[in-house]
């Protein structure tokens, strides 16, 4: 009795170690999106995270249907994010993560970096343009 008693425990014991265990917890996440413009973007690719001075990943995995990355980091420094399509198109970018765990700053696109002063060459590109055409228009006259 004794032996099926220690066999029913060490059963128990057994079917407790296969159950999935889960915490479901919320904390502040750092979520890039990616895209082409427009609307192409880039659900279900590939992406790295690693955490600063690391040569492992820190996460690994594909974007989800809105071509988001997230994680949540768990110490200060520069974070590298790589994102790569199977087409070959990607990016890799850098976020730095302050000591209140939030970005203090991150790499921008080309697009970002000179938006301002492609709009401002436009600007002036649209203002010698109409300039230019009242001075022609008055001398036809």
């Amino acid at each position: 009795m004794k032996k099926i008693f220690v066999l029913l425990l060490m059963i128990a014991a057994s079917l407790k170690a296969h159950d999935l265990q889960h915490t479901v917890v919320q904390k502040q996440a750092t979520v890039v999106i990616f895209s082409f413009g427009g609307d192409v973007n880039f659900s279900y690719q590939k992406y790295e995270v690693y955490a600063p001075n690391s040569k492992l990943p820190f996460a690994v995995g594909r974007t989800d249907s809105l071509s988001r990355v997230v994680f949540v980091p768990n110490k200060t420094g520069m974070w590298k994010i790589k994102a790569i399509s199977e087409d070959g198109h990607g990016a890799s970018i850098k976020i730095n993560i302050d000591e209140s765990m939030k970005i203090s700053n991150y790499t921008q696109s080309f697009y970002e970096k000179f938006q301002k002063t492609f709009v401002g060459l436009a600007l002036i590109f649209a203002l010698y343009t109409f300039v230019h055409f009242i001075i022609n228009r008055r001398k036809i006259k």
